[in-house]
């Protein structure tokens, strides 16, 4: 049986890509393996009706959780964490479709090694080891390219220093411990490799689960906002923190 897990997924002015998303972890989870929790961030007038369509026809149990603002990446994660019941929670963007055993191979690939701290899956939007060259692009292909793709392949882990923050699975206890997302960082990203250093430092690894894929359709949070200029400044916050740390721990041997 797998174990339980909590799902928190945020939205801001996003509810049609979270009805598709929603639409696709009824398709492929099973029933009494999660929880949703839904975090509407500030979203405009007409979001809130159809979060409360997605939970009432839902057959997961759902916990909707209204901010007056947009609280952004971070915060509003930390709410829906310190919300989770189960002892796992899995940090999903509103703008993903999830594929069939896409979740018991993500919580697979945590319980498959004790150093294990943090899990993402393979995707279509990524760097480095956790895209899937060849991809196909559009949602409508998604279910023939995925048949494809999925057969024969291996259950592996590779051990990789970060992982995309649009899909991270973790123990509950463990994310709480670290403190969730660090909130000094603004909309722009960087959270992610936060999160991921956190817990090398507190001496897990992070993995991707080869087994596992979930569709990201990208860049659908930053809507009307200039990203490249909040990314940089989300850096310089980040190097700021940790900079010095790393250089010690390099020369430590981490």
């Amino acid at each position: 049986m797998i174990t339980p897990v909590s799902i928190i997924i945020l939205c801001h002015n996003d509810q049609l890509c979270l009805r598709d998303c929603a639409a696709s972890l009824e398709r492929h989870t099973k029933a009494g393996s999660c929880e949703l929790i839904i975090v509407d961030n500030g979203s405009d007038k007409g979001a809130w009706q159809e979060l409360t369509a997605i939970r009432d026809r839902s057959k997961f149990p759902v916990k909707l959780i209204r901010n007056k603002t947009n609280r952004f990446f971070g915060p509003a994660n930390n709410q829906g964490l310190a919300a989770a019941k189960y002892p796992l929670v899995l940090f999903l963007n509103a703008d993903t479709i999830v594929t069939p055993g896409w979740l018991p191979a993500l919580v697979a690939a945590l319980r498959s090694d004790p150093r294990l701290g943090i899990v993402g899956p393979m995707t279509n939007s990524a760097v480095g080891l956790q895209l899937v060259n060849g991809a196909c692009a559009g949602v409508k292909e998604l279910p023939r390219w995925f048949a494809g793709w999925k057969k024969g392949r291996p259950a592996e882990v590779r051990l990789v220093p970060w992982i995309i923050g649009f899909c991270v699975l973790m123990p509950r206890g463990l994310a709480v411990r670290l403190g969730g997302f660090d909130e000094l960082y603004g909309p722009g990203g960087y959270e992610d490799y936060d999160l991921c250093l956190k817990a090398r430092l507190a001496g897990y690894e992070t993995g991707i689960a080869s087994a596992s894929y979930v569709h990201h359709l990208g860049g659908m949070g930053y809507s009307g906002m200039r990203y490249d200029d909040m990314r940089k400044s989300n850096r310089e916050v980040y190097r700021g923190k940790w900079c010095e740390l790393v250089r010690r721990e390099i020369k430590r041997g981490l």
